[in-house]
């Protein structure tokens, strides 16, 4: 069972100590808690890459990771001020866009899908930020930005349209 996100509400050093030890999300190197303004938590994390990819010389990550008491998310890379990210939220917030909020729940990570699910989300995300530097190509189904003219964004792929049936919620 996930770690549920009221856990990390309720103790963010907990959560952050359980990511480092608890080997259930891969990669995770430094991992702290803390409460922020208004019982908002912050997990700051070090991600290494997959094998793989570390000895294609991805770098490690920073980020940030907030939830609100309402469950909200926001992902933050740090350190990197000049990198260019392909699928970030426009100014004030700057945050990761991580997913379409619209999409299909089957395509999209929930609330009650817990903080493991939450870090590999972002810890992807990075990957494929470093791997669209790299190759101008986002490695997966690219949703674009903004609103469709109605609906959600077609899912283009025939690997999309069938995880969409795995995991139909």
């Amino acid at each position: 069972m996930a770690y549920p996100l009221n856990d990390v509400l309720a103790d963010p050093v907990a959560a952050a100590d359980h990511l480092l030890h608890a080997d259930v999300v891969y990669g995770v190197e430094q991992a702290s808690g803390r409460t922020g303004h208004g019982g908002t938590s912050l997990l700051e994390l070090t991600l290494r890459p997959l094998p793989p990819l570390e000895r294609e010389g991805y770098p490690r990550e920073r980020v940030r990771i907030v939830i609100r008491p309402n469950h909200t998310v926001h992902a933050f890379p740090l350190g990197s001020p000049h990198r260019a990210f392909k699928h970030r939220n426009p100014p004030p917030l700057r945050d990761l866009c991580l997913q379409y909020p619209h999409d299909d729940a089957a395509l999209r990570w929930l609330p009650h899908d817990g903080l493991e699910p939450l870090v590999t989300l972002v810890h992807r995300h990075l990957m494929y930020e470093e791997a669209w530097r790299r190759t101008h190509t986002w490695p997966a189904e690219d949703a674009p930005h903004g609103e469709p003219s109605h609906g959600t964004h077609p899912l283009r792929t025939v690997e999309a349209r069938q995880e969409a049936r795995r995991w139909f919620r």
